[in-house]
């Protein structure tokens, strides 16, 4: 357990790569930059002549840079001449800026100023670039023009916290000899100069190294560490001991020697060289109380700082040999720190090494193993870190791409080796502009955080390692197996059934709904066994929020477990995610409107018969949103008759809907956001039991519904019929409705009807008796009209004369009974009088013959009166002189009225009108 405390344990983030989309162009350059891209890189090898750039020690080339601004917020990677840089705000996963120079040159040192977010860069022809963070360049200037002994081997940003000064940024430049430049980057821009050190400025030459290999600086300490060599002469072996570390203290012009040690590393490339070579490279620790530096050879160099004293003295390395033996004979310790291609400091006493055969290690030196889990391998990595960022690492993978397979799929180092060897053979074919490369971030995580991105990643074989190692709660693993699986009942078995935290469970047995029907109901029966141990116990004060929580869970289970069951009634066994899904949580009223709208008549009867308690206070409603076109036959059984059904057939009670629960319930807010998910039929039963509609309500919604029947469907047959259940069902307040509807079917569908009457029932309702009584006879003639009046008109007649002597004036409309107040004329007198006035006494003599025939049988009149006086005033109304005929047979129908004087000098009186 102890060395996996000490193992590092951080996360692999792949970011931003090369080849970039098509749709991002670079960008432009100048015409002389087509074509530009460098064909040549470096691979970690034998150096070829070709790299030579100078005719004084040889440098090695650099193609491929990495350069990370100091807290990680920018990343530059150039390639050749192009520089892609990238932000930490979006992952560094899209450029932010490219620049792309015009000459065929690479960029082999670079340094960012964080304050104003600029990058100095340094190509192989020791020209200076200043670059904003977007591409845009700023400024550039050569390395003659800072008469400086080149080449130029790096620069320093120098951070300002000062905003009132007048120029943007400071950068310091170092050359191979020693001289050291200041340059502030104007606001303008323009560029300055400013000498801070050269050779002659010492009192003592020997102090400063006169050739230059490599440096670090440290701005907390503002110290300066360099590796350079006194000697005017190259050295030809390793053992000459003529490279020194040196240690400076930074002034504001000037330079103080702290400390200088001698070791035997190799900085340059000596004429006839054929080994393999790495780039120089000189770091201090995070906390600077290391320092390491790697030599052309590929061998690091560790020393201890002390930081109180400023001294440096070499790093023992734990369980070295003393001897002179062979590499061979040296211990793993050791041997790692060899054939080295790059490296970077992870903390303050933890390296990031890359072997040159693509293996990238993490070292601690104070006890020489490696602190990975693994060790991965890379393609030519580049590794590097901010300044002020420990515990995190960027890598850059590179690879041409010319069939050239990734390392990582080579067996062992002796493949790498091979391959190096063979890319080598072609190396003056290589193509700069085919270079593939991705960026990477290592950045160091706790054990739950580590643990997490392996579940995040779905490496659960991993995790499970993972967890084992340091003791962790698997039940996050089989979560997410769970949420990432199709959830169907062999993965319920599988990973669901294992999980110990029971809210987890029981959350997705509520939300989720499985793949299939025998699923859902699975998961519905498992969270149903989950909860039954939470059964009410006799003293309530012991039960907790939580087990009330519980409580309303087996609820909301038990009414998902009864909207499963209907919804495979209404839908015949068919099942769908998401219909079911819709489905169970809709509130059961937009349930049944919906199935009502759509006409299925059977769904939602068996909606009714299961959900009785929940649906029958919009009982009116729901029938309400059947189309009025639907036959009333089809859904008789949904209407309501006077009374509520005696037999309500409800589902066995489970415990938990108890008057305890309801009791609970009721103390929750209106507004709860589980309402319409916790009243199961049983406890709406209980809460509010069967509401019913009253009987003014029943009998409006049902002539509201006959009247939209016949408006919007004009099917009056389905009007009788629905008021023709409702009076079957003891709703008697629609008699006389349903007989004036009566009426106008008889009217509109009567045989032998020579008239196409078209009126529907509102126009009919709001008619007067009298002028019902007139459609009725509308349209008719000499052959129809007896027919007409014995089927129709007298009937309907005579119905409202003995309705209208039946009711009490104050329970007559006011119209109504001022029509029928003056009982000495009827509907069909008044109807005559209107013929006559017309000059229609051909059927008045129709009419009078047939209702004088037997006043015993006869409705026609109610006596033999009023047919003498409608007979007369017949006559008296007609205006025509050419019908005498007419009017001596209307005469002759009469019947002979004697013993009564009145009647008698009122007719010879009318006679005499007549003929006069």
């Amino acid at each position: 357990m102890e060395e996996l405390h000490q193992k590092v344990l951080y996360e692999t983030r792949r970011h931003a790569s090369r080849p970039f989309p098509s749709n991002y162009p670079p960008h432009k350059a100048n015409e002389g930059a087509k074509g530009s891209l460098l064909s040549l890189f470096r691979i970690g090898g034998r150096l070829k002549d070709k790299w030579i750039g100078y005719n004084h020690t040889q440098r090695i080339r650099r193609l491929v840079s990495l350069f990370i601004s100091p807290n990680g917020e920018r990343v530059a990677v150039a390639v050749g001449n192009l520089i892609t840089i990238l932000r930490k705000e979006d992952d560094y996963l899209e450029p932010f800026g490219i620049f792309l120079d015009t000459s065929i040159t690479s960029f082999t040192m670079g340094a960012w100023s964080e304050s104003c977010n600029i990058l100095g860069v340094i190509d192989d022809t020791d020209t200076i670039y200043f670059i904003k963070s977007n591409g845009e360049e700023i400024s550039r200037v050569t390395g003659k023009r800072l008469k400086v002994s080149l080449p130029i081997i790096g620069l320093i940003a120098k951070e300002n916290s000062d905003t009132q000064r007048s120029y943007l940024c400071t950068f310091i430049i170092v050359a191979s000899d020693g001289s050291i430049r200041q340059m502030e980057i104007s606001k303008d821009p323009t560029i300055s100069f400013l000498s801070a050190h050269t050779n002659s400025g010492l009192t003592t030459k020997s102090q400063f190294p006169n050739k230059v290999f490599c440096f670090d600086y440290s701005p907390e300490l503002s110290l300066f560490l360099i590796v350079g060599s006194f000697s005017t002469s190259i050295p030809s072996g390793r053992n000459s001991g003529s490279c020194y570390l040196t240690l400076w203290r930074s002034g504001v012009f000037d330079l103080e020697l702290l400390y200088s040690i001698q070791f035997d590393g190799l900085y340059f490339i000596p004429k006839g060289y054929e080994g393999q070579t790495s780039y120089s490279k000189l770091q201090v620790s995070p906390k600077a109380q290391f320092i390491a530096t790697l030599d052309v050879t590929g061998q690091l160099f560790i020393f201890n700082l002390q930081r109180e004293h400023f001294t440096i003295s070499s790093f023992s390395f734990p369980g070295k040999h003393k001897s002179k033996s062979t590499d061979k004979t040296l211990n793993e310790t050791n041997r790692i720190f060899y054939d080295i291609l790059d490296f970077t400091w992870w903390s303050d006493h933890i390296l990031t090494v890359a072997r040159r055969g693509g293996l990238v290690v993490m070292i601690d030196i104070l006890s020489g193993i490696n602190v990975q889990e693994d060790s991965p391998m890379y393609s030519r990595p580049i590794v590097e870190r901010g300044q002020q960022l420990e515990g995190q690492n960027f890598l850059l993978e590179c690879l041409e791409n010319k069939g050239i397979s990734d390392p990582t799929k080579y067996k062992d180092h002796g493949e790498l080796h091979d391959m190096d060897q063979r890319m080598e053979e072609s190396i003056n074919n290589l193509d700069i502009s085919r270079l593939e490369w991705s960026l990477l971030s290592l950045t160091q995580r706790s054990v739950l955080e580590m643990y997490s991105i392996l579940i995040r990643n779905q490496k659960y074989r991993d995790a499970l390692i993972f967890s084992d190692s340091y003791g962790l709660d698997k039940d996050e693993i089989l979560k997410s197996q769970w949420l990432h699986s199709n959830q169907g009942t062999n993965e319920m078995n599988a990973y669901l059934s294992k999980i110990k935290d029971q809210v987890f469970v029981l959350s997705e047995c509520i939300e989720k709904v499985g793949p299939t029907e025998d699923t859902v109901k699975a998961m519905l029966d498992y969270g149903l066994k989950l909860t039954n141990r939470y059964q009410f116990l006799d003293v309530e004060d012991l039960e907790s929020n939580e087990i009330w929580s519980f409580r309303l869970a087996r609820l909301r289970l038990l009414q998902f477990k009864d909207r499963l069951e209907t919804y495979l009634g209404i839908n015949m066994g068919r099942f769908s995610v998401q219909e079911y899904s819709s489905f169970r949580m809709k509130p059961i009223k937009e349930a049944a409107i919906n199935l009502a709208k759509n006409g299925k008549i059977g769904a939602l009867n068996l909606l009714f018969k299961r959900h009785t308690y929940s649906m029958s206070p919009f009982l009116l409603e729901i029938l309400s949103a059947i189309p009025e076109t639907v036959p009333v036959q089809t859904y008789l059984q949904l209407l309501p008759g006077r009374s509520p059904p005696t037999s309500i057939a409800v589902r066995e009670e489970d415990w938990v809907e108890c008057q305890k629960m309801l009791n609970f319930i009721m103390k929750l807010p209106e507004n709860h956001e589980l309402s319409s998910q916790i009243k199961t039929e049983p406890i709406v039963k209980k809460y509010r039991g069967l509401i019913w509609p009253s009987i003014s309500e029943l009998a409006m919604w049902f002539m509201k519904r006959a009247r939209d029947i016949d408006t919007l469907s004009g099917q009056l047959d389905n009007c009788l019929c629905l008021l023709d259940y409702a009076n079957q069902k003891g709703i008697h307040e629609l008699q006389e409705f349903y007989v004036d509807v009566s009426y106008l079917h008889q009217l509109i569908y009567s045989e032998g009807s020579d008239e196409n009457i078209c009126i529907n029932l509102v126009s009919w309702e709001q008619l007067s008796s009298y002028e019902k009584f007139k459609l009725m006879l509308k349209g008719t003639n000499e052959e129809s009209v007896i027919r007409r009046l014995v089927e129709k008109a007298v009937p309907f007649m005579r119905k409202r004369s003995a309705d209208m002597t039946s009711v009490t004036k104050g329970q007559q409309e006011e119209s109504d009974f001022l029509e029928n107040l003056d009982m000495t004329e009827s509907f069909l007198v008044k109807w005559m009088k209107e013929l006559a006035s017309e000059n229609k006494l051909e059927i008045c003599l129709l009419v009078v013959d047939e209702g004088c025939r037997d006043f015993e049988t006869s409705e026609f009149f109610r006596n033999e009166g009023e047919a003498v006086d409608c007979a007369l005033q017949c006559i008296y109304l007609s205006t025509v002189t050419d019908r005498w005929s007419t009017m001596a047979d209307i005469l002759s129908k009469l019947p002979q009225m004697q013993g009564d004087l009145t009647s008698l000098m009122s007719y010879s009186y009318s006679i005499m009108q007549v003929l006069c």
